[in-house]
């Protein structure tokens, strides 16, 4: 059977592996149905040690030559495959943390610090994989989650208003998504609910602006259920159970995945059509890159403010292009904010503190 994919897809891959692709039933509706219709969602359902970060990696390794890629750190070894993709790594990290990544690099990486936490996705590079790491740079679980929010507060208006389009189509991966999304069954606090109730609002919307969410989680019900509604496709992993009232096609699977092996799954697509019909997917394993490793340094949530005394001065100067001299001067000028680069909440915060000003903003 031909299978006719558009060669602006095919060409960037190589042609044998393209070869099996597009001569396969699975590889066309694979196609049609996901990879080429921007802000398509994706859930992965498995309980530990079922691959659901070995299944992440699969469509990564696609989407990758397609579009921008965001990733949220586990705080593991999880993204260390992601160097073998041929992409640029960007590192976002907390300011005063630091984040070394030691051994032979394969692409290039550099790490950025950010500030305020509302300026995370103001700072991610268009084709490049960018890696947001803050879950090894909190002690306290609370005051990530905390964070987590701030750099979620304002999304969804500046992706109405267009910001974002700099560096869209993307795909933004949230593996062990209860620790950013919030969980209905792990964490049952008033915090939890409110981060997953803004997740599902964010997942509703960001479909028309051409972002897409891979969410991977130990189960069906950690998420709320719009969030889980706007995930048109699955991958059922070992472990996955599902109620039939709430997913009939992934309650039929959930008999087959009891016991399947790490590398196996089956993927259930927006049409309702699912493939593993007679055996399960077998998922190729994306090795790390031999001698890589990353070392986390620092807790956010615990830094004195006096380590901060450069930053305090300069504002965003400590890692943006913006001079210190136009700052010094600004401040020189009327001893107020309005003159000033757009430094963020956080970013005035500080900056007041330093110079003794009072807040008139």
């Amino acid at each position: 059977m031909s299978i006719r994919i558009p060669p602006w897809f095919t060409s960037r891959f190589p042609e044998e592996r393209m070869k099996k692709f597009c001569h396969s039933e699975f590889g066309l509706e694979l196609f049609k149905q996901f990879l080429s219709i921007v802000g398509t969602h994706l859930f992965i359902i498995g309980n530990p040690g079922s691959g659901k970060s070995q299944k992440i990696d699969y469509f990564l390794e696609l989407l990758c030559k397609l579009e921008t890629i965001i990733y949220w750190d586990t705080g593991k070894d999880d993204v260390l495959p992601l160097f073998n993709f041929g992409k640029p790594i960007q590192f976002l990290i907390p300011y005063g943390c630091k984040l070394e990544i030691k051994g032979d690099l394969p692409v290039e990486c550099i790490v950025t610090q950010v500030m305020d936490p509302g300026q995370y996705f103001d700072l991610i590079k268009k084709d490049w994989i960018n890696i947001i790491s803050v879950r090894n740079f909190f002690s306290d679980e609370r005051e990530l989650k905390k964070y987590v929010k701030a750099i979620f507060k304002g999304f969804l208006l500046k992706a109405r208003k267009g910001m974002f389009s700099a560096w869209t189509p993307a795909c933004i991966v949230a593996d062990e998504a209860h620790v950013i999304m919030g969980s209905l069954r792990i964490d049952k606090s008033q915090e939890s609910q409110d981060t997953g109730r803004d997740a599902a609002n964010i997942l509703k919307e960001v479909r028309s602006i051409g972002i897409r969410w891979i969410i991977t989680s130990q189960g069906y019900y950690d998420l709320q259920g719009t969030a889980r509604e706007n995930a048109p496709c699955y991958v059922a992993c070992r472990g996955t159970i599902v109620d039939r009232r709430d997913n009939p096609r992934l309650n039929w699977l959930s008999g087959f995945a009891r016991n399947c092996e790490p590398r196996h799954g089956w993927i259930v697509l927006p049409n309702g059509e699912y493939f593993g019909r007679y055996s399960p997917i077998t998922f190729p394993y994306f090795p790390s890159p031999a001698g890589v490793r990353i070392v986390y340094e620092g807790y956010a949530d615990l830094i004195d403010t006096s380590e901060t005394d450069e930053l305090l001065l300069t504002g965003r100067m400590a890692f943006t292009d913006i001079p210190s001299e136009l700052i010094r001067s600004s401040l020189a000028k009327d001893d107020k904010l309005e003159d000033l680069p757009d430094l963020g909440v956080y970013g005035k915060y500080v900056m007041l503190r330093k110079v003794g000003m009072k807040n008139e903003n």
